[in-house]
């Protein structure tokens, strides 16, 4: 569920950057641009931060 949401957000951050670059506003544009390429790039590494868990191994408990 939290990954869904996390692929919404990065979306939603490419989304506003086209949007903004169609409307005119090109320095926002570009730097939503600059926001969702840095989020893409943690995601797909599986960084820490933007993983949930998912470079984590699925056999192991912590408790």
């Amino acid at each position: 569920m939290i990954r869904v949401l996390r692929d919404l957000v990065v979306e939603a951050v490419f989304a506003g950057a086209m949007t903004s670059l169609v409307l005119g506003y090109g320095a926002v544009g570009l730097v939503l641009l600059l926001v969702g390429a840095i989020m893409l790039s943690l995601v797909l590494s599986g960084h820490r931060y933007m993983a949930f868990g998912a470079s984590k191994k699925l056999t192991t408990i912590n408790l």
